[in-house]
């Protein structure tokens, strides 16, 4: 589930050269949980957004990838795991970051129900990667 964070985007940069290696598509995938309607500008933005960090990340490699942006009741992470059910994913990569004072790895919600629910192998990337 790409944020934008420095561990998301060190993440979508392993998940791109794993994906070059092995000569698969990747899927960049932002989620949006519907807790209110949408606006229809706003939705547009956030994909054209998506769309053009993805691009810069990947420094105009002309590799294969889609970007994709969920919106639907459940949560982030639920999204991502039946999205990836769906489309029988091989391997998620998302980033983590260290979330507390004493500098434990606490996951995050979504991060945690993603490695928790995953249907395939999930790859962490800590924040300290993107440096």
């Amino acid at each position: 589930c790409y944020n934008g964070s420095k561990a998301a985007q060190a993440a979508l940069k392993l998940a791109h050269t794993h994906a070059k290696v092995w000569n698969s598509t990747l899927a960049v995938i932002k989620a949006i949980s519907r807790e209110l309607p949408l606006k229809h500008s706003y939705v547009r933005e956030a994909e054209q957004n998506l769309d053009d960090e993805t691009k810069d990340l990947l420094d105009g490699d002309d590799a294969s990838y889609e970007t994709l942006l969920l919106i639907s009741s459940p949560t982030p992470g639920e999204q991502l795991v039946q999205f990836a059910e769906k489309r029988r994913f091989d391997q998620i990569f998302i980033g983590i970051e260290r979330k507390s004072k004493v500098g434990k790895l606490l996951f995050g919600s979504t991060a945690q129900y993603v490695i928790l629910k995953a249907p395939c192998s999930v790859v962490t990337v800590q924040e300290k990667d993107a440096e």
